[in-house]
């Protein structure tokens, strides 16, 4: 790994690296068919909103908020809650806007595409009072901290890499639970917005897997450390082995718990 700036200069999901891994895959698609046989469409739905405080409360400290759950929980509940900045209040709050919206979505019918609208639709909840230009691309500058990557700079570039990915999105074959997360990382790595897009990002993962049955899949903070790492590894080599297997075995724990 050389000090050098790394930039791509243009982004297709076939320039993404990883492994198949069947048993894995295997295990997800088995408790799967049981998930959908112990809960029909409205149990999954309830069973979904019923996340609300530990989805929020571990997507925002995966950012560095420093809420605590049971401070989460207070603030959700309508209380408010002293010692942080209206900056943190204000991401707590939206960032359960955020994730009701998409739920709302993700549960509608007929079913909704996922595209370029939702993206900003949700990051415009996401980044409420707290983001610059929150549901806009950005046209400048930004950078992901630990990374040597840079992500692309002009709205431009940003519109040509959206095109190229939702031209090749809704063909792929892939398990929708990879498709999850290839989204996931892609809104990661161009970093559409000045800010917030790795909490846009994770919910867009969960909108495709509640449409395609699956339960709500939250990321626990006390991973955060190998989330990052198979992250920066995507960024840098786009190499994403690490980060579908680290999903792909949070989702396997999650459905065990509740088959």
């Amino acid at each position: 790994m050389t000090d050098e700036i790394i930039q791509y200069k243009n982004f297709c999901i076939k320039d993404l690296k990883y492994k198949s891994d069947e048993k894995l895959s295997q295990r997800v698609l088995e408790l799967q068919e049981k998930f959908n046989k112990k809960f029909n469409r409205e149990e999954q739905e309830k069973l979904a909103y019923s996340q609300k405080v530990d989805f929020v409360y571990n997507t925002t400290a995966l950012e560095g908020n420093t809420y605590t759950y049971s401070e989460t929980e207070t603030l959700l509940s309508g209380v408010t809650v002293g010692g942080h900045t209206i900056k943190e209040s204000n991401e707590i709050v939206n960032q359960k806007e955020a994730w009701e919206f998409t739920l709302e979505k993700a549960f509608s019918e007929p079913k909704i595409e996922i595209n370029e609208n939702l993206i900003k639709d949700i990051h415009l909840r996401v980044g409420r009072d707290t983001v610059v230009r929150a549901g806009d691309y950005r046209d400048g500058r930004v950078k992901i901290g630990g990374t040597k990557y840079l992500p692309p700079k002009t709205n431009d570039q940003i519109k040509e890499w959206m095109n190229n990915f939702f031209g090749d999105f809704s063909s792929l074959k892939e398990e929708p639970y990879i498709k999850a997360v290839m989204l996931h990382f892609f809104v990661a790595l161009l970093q559409p917005f000045y800010d917030g897009n790795k909490r846009t990002a994770r919910l867009l993962m969960n909108f495709v897997l509640l449409q395609n049955d699956y339960p709500l899949l939250s990321i626990p903070v006390k991973i955060r450390k190998k989330y990052i790492d198979a992250m920066i590894n995507g960024y840098e080599n786009l190499d994403i082995d690490d980060l579908v297997k680290l999903l792909g075995e949070l989702l396997v724990n999650r459905l065990e718990e509740i088959v």
